[in-house]
């Protein structure tokens, strides 16, 4: 079944253009460059934590040994810098984990201008606009939220987002979505209307925000302007047989150890074919059906020491960690029209709203940060001295952002080139 167009148009918005063709590019050298150099983002969440003695190196700099979660990251250790001691100072276990990505609660988010906005979306407003789907929110939900505080729907079943990205749509669907857009556009018209019959009655500071208030609906408009031309747009294809199983739900597994590799496979098709700049996927709680692991992801975060537990966590962070590298690979070994890796023009952040599961502590989080031109290949210890969103802050001023702060950041992050 395909993702309801309405669902995501609610949740993402509709900024849409064309998407980059190579065939169609002008063949200057500046516009290769410029064209294989637009910036992605991809990030990954997973929401237990980990095991923070086997997680971090012991030592940092760029001579730092890797630690034991880490190993199977050991062949790509010059794409991505490992950080400790970052965190958003919140506390509250479970209930702060959907803080990852934006540093703030959705109970706090009335006190900041961009409301608890999360980093993928704010990258998704800066660039969503070049591709078909703004962004893509791939597997757990309440990860991923846009400036109104609105958790952007997840698509939890990899055939939906491989027919959703592949799929051409038939006449009726077409049909439906030409429909849902003039609607959508009717209703538009009539907040006007009701809007501007009031706002004589209003003081300075109301009308101030209704007029902020018109803009967005002006900005809104103008996206579904754009999502009616994406309509009649053919789709991508993938040609490969195996990557097309996907489609017909073969995939379709609850195990994580089927799933995380082909969400990441949907990652890199998605970015490859330009369906979108900007990916997110959040690690569900699920059974792993790994070899030695027989408990739940969440009963094994609270291991409480237990050694069967952590054992078995062992094998699970360690397969995350090898997903991972491979994802680092995929993308390194893609050109680009220049002849530069899309890994060069891709930020892959990876991290967890928990530090440890076992203890419900929200310091001290596991954070990577790949690709995007950084100089990686080190271990950076934040020693509390500056939050994770100094870090957010980096990255999207990498993304295009003309922006001097983040959420709760007091400036870009220092230690990273």
């Amino acid at each position: 079944m395909l993702l309801d167009r309405r669902k995501l148009l609610r949740g993402a918005g509709v900024s849409i253009a064309l998407p980059l063709m190579e065939s169609l590019l002008p063949k200057s050298a500046a516009a290769v460059e410029e064209a294989s150099r637009t910036p992605r983002l991809v990030t990954i969440a997973e929401p237990f934590g980990v095991v923070q003695e086997r997680f971090f190196p012991a030592t940092t700099g760029r001579d730092y040994e890797m630690s034991p979660t880490l190993k199977p990251m050991e062949r790509v250790k010059s794409d991505f810098t490992v950080f400790s001691n970052l965190d958003h100072d919140v506390r509250g276990g479970h209930q702060a984990n959907h803080t990852l990505w934006s540093g703030i609660k959705n109970t706090d988010r009335a006190s900041y201008p961009d409301g608890n906005i999360t980093v993928d979306q704010r990258a998704a407003e800066l660039v969503g606009y070049n591709t078909r789907y703004p962004s893509l929110v791939f597997w757990a939900e309440k990860n991923s939220y846009t400036r109104t505080g609105v958790a952007v729907p997840a698509i939890k079943a990899p055939s939906e987002a491989f027919n959703l990205m592949f799929l051409d749509d038939n006449e009726d669907k077409r049909r439906f979505d030409r429909e849902t857009i003039t609607a959508s556009g009717s209703i538009l018209d009539a907040v006007l209307a009701d809007a501007n019959s009031f706002k004589r009655k209003l003081g300075s500071t109301d009308r101030k925000k209704l007029d902020e208030y018109f803009a967005s609906i002006r900005d809104t408009e103008k996206k579904l302007k754009l999502a009616e031309s994406w309509i009649e747009q053919p789709k991508p294809t993938v040609n490969d047989s195996t990557l097309k199983k996907i489609g017909s739900g073969a995939r379709d597994d609850k195990t994580g150890g089927n799933l995380l590799g082909v969400w990441l496979d949907q990652i890199s098709l998605s970015l490859k074919k330009d369906s979108t700049l900007v990916d997110s996927n959040a690690i569900n709680n699920c059974n792993w059906g790994l070899d030695g692991v027989v408990d739940s992801f969440h009963t094994l975060s609270h291991h409480g020491q237990v050694e069967e537990k952590l054992r078995q966590l062992e094998i699970v962070e360690t397969y995350m960690m090898e997903n991972l590298a491979v994802l680092i690979e995929r993308l390194k070994s893609t050109q680009q029209p220049d002849g530069s890796s899309m890994l060069d023009s891709t930020q892959v952040l990876f991290g967890s709203g928990l530090g440890s599961g076992s203890r419900h502590s929200n310091t001290n989080l596991p954070i990577i940060l790949a690709g995007g031109g950084f100089k990686h290949g080190q271990h950076i210890d934040g020693q509390q001295k500056q939050p994770l969103c100094n870090l957010f802050l980096s990255v999207l001023q990498e993304m295009g952002a003309e922006q001097d702060y983040f959420n709760r950041s007091k400036g870009t992050f220092t230690g990273l080139v």
